[in-house]
């Protein structure tokens, strides 16, 4: 009985590491479009519609459209950097990075990595 109990045991260990790392695909799109002024920054206007399709935390295919004006004028042109907690699609564009959401809800937000006014992420939009 002892025997069947520990290989029983065993089993469920190494079925619950194995199911307990796995990490599902999916994929998800939102859009949203805010403008604001922020002490510091000045005015801006964003639209944004990201789709991303996610395995493992990784983005593997993406479709966007953005449109920016104000302090975010040319972020258009931003470079897809990574993804970032499965909500968020991040861009460079020149020293700002942009936390674009494509999980309705999570936000939009941005931080300067390398401007006069360097530091940690500001929401811009809640959407």
């Amino acid at each position: 009985m002892r025997k069947i109990l520990l290989a029983a045991m065993s089993l469920a260990v190494v079925w619950g590491a194995s199911t307990g790392t796995a990490q599902a695909s999916f994929s998800s799109s939102t859009s949203g479009s805010c403008s604001e002024t922020l002490d510091d920054w000045g005015y801006f206007y964003a639209y944004t519609y990201q789709y991303a399709y996610v395995d493992r935390g990784v983005i593997e295919s993406e479709s966007h459209s953005f449109s920016f004006s104000g302090f975010l004028e040319g972020g258009e042109q931003a470079t897809l950097l990574r993804s970032a907690d499965n909500k968020w699609a991040v861009y460079r564009a020149g020293v700002l990075e942009l936390a674009v959401p494509y999980v309705s809800g999570a936000g939009l937000y941005m931080r300067d990595v390398g401007g006069p006014v360097a530091g940690g992420w500001i929401e811009l939009c809640d959407y």
